[in-house]
């Protein structure tokens, strides 16, 4: 009950907006690593998660917790180039549908059988 209110004005900010467009529907917020001119927003989004790994030194055997997973692709580009677990909570429902969704299409595009949970945190 004491997370309904800041949970309900969360799920009403879910809603598709121009960062969607603008970062070829990733759910990043973020600026990103440009590693070249020729570098979309979108690229430069998942070479900032990919740098993010390294400099974690994340490898096939790690466990990772995504809080605030929003559309899940960050965790999910790291299950599918590192091999390891995620796990993905986050506050929003239609964030959890999303990265639901986007799981299920990592698994088809992919080839991939990521391990991966997206939970709703309440």
């Amino acid at each position: 009950k004491r997370f309904e209110g800041i949970k309900e004005k969360w799920n009403q900010s879910t809603k598709p907006n121009v960062f969607d467009a603008l970062f070829g529907g990733t759910g990043y917020r973020t600026i990103g690593y440009y590693k070249t001119d020729s570098d979309t927003p979108a690229q430069a989004l998942r070479n900032m998660t990919a740098r993010v790994a390294e400099i974690s030194e994340m490898r096939p055997d790690s466990h990772v917790l995504d809080l605030g997973c929003g559309h899940g692709i960050p965790v999910l580009d790291i299950a599918v180039n590192i091999g390891c677990s995620v796990v993905g909570i986050d506050l929003a429902d239609e964030h959890i549908v999303l990265a639901k969704n986007a799981a299920d299409l990592y698994k088809k595009e992919k080839s991939t059988d990521c391990d991966s949970a997206l939970i709703p945190l309440l």
